[in-house]
């Protein structure tokens, strides 16, 4: 792997090993305690995805927080990956990617524009031409990258995959007409694998807990985590507290409740690209 995928993975280690020690109910200083650390510096910066974690204090730390044994086997592959030597090869992966590779279940809701793990190379590149993050010349990449991210929705064995978007998503001509009826018909083709589910709030609904919202929850079954996606003006977020997941996970069934049944939506959808041909 590159250089980037290491760094997503290291991440995603550090962000299930804070889990586990909160399970576990040990704080930081307790934990560094028993695992006879100088600091507890060591575990923030660990937590963060920061530094590595040598194979042997991995195991400590996993004794020490008590994971079953299906779990640990799984956080001893992320560990691995977190480990590896990058090669000399670029790879861009950023650590959205690597929680989507390893997700059981997402759900993403948003607003004004349709999902990231839906978008085309041409709707990307014309969202990310206008993002106070992205520099001119890394607007290419990664909108590819948002591409190569949905690789394991087509998979064998993918998450499940359920999106709820307001209306305006599907009338806002991101690109253009051309470019955004490409999207709906990608969309389409999406929406019709068995692991994906797909639900629109119409306009005229009115008000709900999402408007001017855009999160996506990513679910890992094996270890058991699950961590909010968000993104703002300057910034990418991600938060996995017991109470605040449990919040996202309640709006997003308000949201599901709020929205057209999952034929009706499609059937919305093929209004839309109909109209776009015309």
């Amino acid at each position: 792997m590159g250089s980037a995928a290491v760094a997503a993975y290291r991440e995603l280690l550090g962000a299930v090993l804070r889990s586990c020690r909160e399970k576990a109910g040990l704080s930081p200083t307790q934990a560094t305690k028993q695992l006879n650390w100088y600091s507890s510096v060591k575990i923030a910066r660990l937590e963060a995805g920061a530094i590595k974690v040598p194979e042997d204090e991995l195991e400590r730390m996993l004794d020490l927080y008590e994971v079953p044994a299906g779990e640990a086997e799984k956080i001893r592959f992320f560990g691995e990956k977190a480990r590896e030597r990058p090669s000399r090869v670029t790879a861009s992966e950023s650590t959205f990617r690597a929680y989507v590779a390893e997700a059981s279940e997402i759900k993403t809701y948003t607003d004004q524009l349709l999902p990231d793990l839906t978008q085309t190379v041409d709707y990307a590149n014309a969202l990310l031409s206008t993002s106070l993050r992205t520099a001119p010349s890394d607007v290419g990449r990664e909108a590819r990258e948002r591409v190569e991210a949905q690789r394991p929705l087509t998979a064998a064995g993918g998450p499940d995959l359920h999106i709820v978007t307001g209306e305006p998503a599907l009338l806002r001509p991101v690109g253009g007409r051309l470019v955004l009826r490409m999207q709906l018909e990608y969309l389409r083709g999406l929406i019709e694998r068995p692991n994906v589910t797909f639900r629109v709030i119409p306009v005229d609904h009115g008000e709900h807990a999402g408007l001017g919202m855009a999160f996506t929850l990513l679910t890992m079954a094996v270890p058991a985590f699950t961590t909010i996606y968000t993104e703002s003006l300057t910034s990418i977020s991600y938060a996995d507290s017991r109470d605040e997941v449990d919040a996202y996970q309640l709006a997003f069934r308000r949201l599901t409740e709020a929205a057209l049944p999952a034929e009706d939506s499609a059937k919305l959808l093929d209004r839309r690209i109909d109209e776009l041909v015309q």
